[in-house]
């Protein structure tokens, strides 16, 4: 009855030291996400010396002008009387034209940026920006105002960069023949980054359509998003890396994705945004928002260390159940009393490997920090399995079997979609073959041969003592 109670006990402290071994857990989950949070301080870090995420928006034609009319007054006099006046009224404003066509060509090249041992993408794209202008909605805006003086202003071109540092060299844009350099600053209320340009005269009794093009070297980071100013738009991608993550409001409309990058292609018109909505912010002085509805990409790194380390921990209780699961119907069918120490040990063996896994992740390809770690771990439990349960051939048989879970687990890892169904199958199958293996096991029986075995051995040791005793006294002198 006392073994069997000790047994007990034994069995509520290995259970109390599954839930114990979540601290570790918990301890490596925490340091996965310090690491991440480094990273993201490398990156800021390399914002500061590198342009950051990208958007362009553009370009933009617009027309200031005056409207001078007269209005008649009357005036009362000092003596009471009134009279009436004409004063002469000048209204500014300006109008905002869309390009009626817009067509964006653009090569992208990727490369690596370091700080420390983390390394962030950044590129540099080649555009070609190209289309025309139609300028009949000054006709319209000069026939609403028959009864008034249309004065037209210098006009401009203006095109949004999300940051202006990545222009690399100022554009050079064609206009109706002629060569004009965009110079720094969209000259924008609430818009700031960008690029402007004066623009030559134009007249509002011949309207025309004006083509233009130029080309823009932009750098950036991890980010490049284009929003669509302009009644139709085409954008053709051409770019160096083998993982895009399609961003914006609308997927592209044609894709391929290879080894050696991918091609993209969005056709976008005035209505799926609603830019005219965009536009009439901007007159009211907000023109920041013409960068809010955009189509492009992110520079995704699949094989992110961390988020694969977070995601492996938490299977780190199965293991870690399993194990002790095996050893303990084999300190019961072998009669081999295992230490709650030996436990404890091979508990902290299964959680170091997670911390191996984040570590050298950080230095080698995730494949091969996973290969090194789960060798390590499972080279180092083979050992001490093959000691504590004095069978060479039994340690060589879990450490096979624990390899072999990890391979799964890896498996799992490299299937983004389906790891919560390979995740489930895996325990569905590990839980029936622990049942299915165990369904004529007699657990009283075990527990009772356990109680047995302590007795015998008690007795076993009494009658030794006697036999010693007696042996002692037939030696005495008489």
């Amino acid at each position: 009855m006392k073994t069997r109670r000790r047994y007990s006990l034994k069995l509520l402290f290995i259970i109390l030291l599954v839930i114990g071994l979540l601290i570790p857990q918990t301890s490596i989950m925490s340091l996965i996400s310090e690491r991440q949070s480094w990273r993201y301080e490398a990156r800021e870090s390399i914002a500061q010396s590198w342009p950051g995420n990208q958007t362009l928006a553009g370009p933009l034609l617009l027309i200031p002008y005056q409207l001078v009319y007269d209005v008649k007054e009357k005036v009362r006099e000092k003596d009471g009387s009134e009279r009436e006046i004409i004063r002469t009224v000048q209204t500014r404003d300006r109008l905002q034209l869309l390009p009626t066509r817009l067509n964006i060509d653009s090569k992208l090249a990727s490369t690596l940026r370091y700080r420390g041992i983390y390394q962030v993408p950044v590129f540099t794209s080649q555009m070609n920006l190209s289309g025309y202008f139609d300028t009949s909605p000054l006709l319209e805006l000069q026939q609403e105002n028959r009864n008034k003086q249309l004065v037209l202003e210098t006009p401009q071109l203006s095109v949004l960069v999300r940051d202006q540092r990545g222009v690399a060299t100022p554009p050079v844009l064609k206009w109706d023949g002629q060569e004009l350099v965009l110079k720094p600053g969209s000259n924008l209320p609430e818009a700031a980054s960008g690029m402007h340009v004066k623009l030559p005269p134009l007249s509002p009794e011949q309207p025309r359509q004006l083509a233009f093009s130029f080309p823009l070297e932009l750098r950036g980071m991890l980010e490049l998003q284009y929003a669509p100013l302009a009644e139709n738009t085409r954008i053709d991608l051409v770019a160096d890396w083998s993982h895009p993550k399609f961003t914006g409001a609308l997927l592209p409309e044609s894709r391929a994705i290879s080894t050696q990058g991918f091609q993209a292609s969005w056709r976008t018109s005035s209505i799926s945004f609603n830019v005219n909505g965009a536009l009439e912010q901007c007159r009211l002085g907000h023109c920041g928002r013409l960068m809010d509805n955009t189509v492009g990409f992110e520079l995704h790194q699949p094989v992110d260390v961390y988020q694969q380390s977070e995601r492996s921990i938490k299977y780190a209780f199965l293991f870690i159940i399993l194990t002790f699961v095996v050893l303990h119907l084999l300190e019961l069918l072998k009669n081999l009393p295992i230490h709650p120490v030996q436990y404890l040990l091979v508990g902290l063996a299964l959680c170091v490997f997670y911390l191996l896994l984040v570590s050298v992740s950080e230095h080698l390809s995730f494949r091969l920090a996973y290969l090194l770690a789960a060798l390590a771990a499972t080279g180092l439990l083979t050992l001490y399995f093959s000691a504590i349960l004095h069978s060479r051939k039994l340690g060589l048989l879990l450490g096979s079997s624990l390899l072999a879970l990890y391979g799964m687990l890896y498996i799992i890892l490299q299937s983004e979609d389906q790891a919560l169904l390979m995740g489930s199958l895996l325990i569905f199958v590990l839980l029936t073959t622990v049942m299915l293996g165990t369904r004529h096991m007699n657990w009283y029986a075990l527990t009772r041969t356990d109680d047995n075995n302590g007795l015998t051995a008690m007795n076993t040791g009494q009658n030794a003592s006697e036999s010693g005793n007696i042996r002692n006294a037939d030696t005495q002198p008489g």
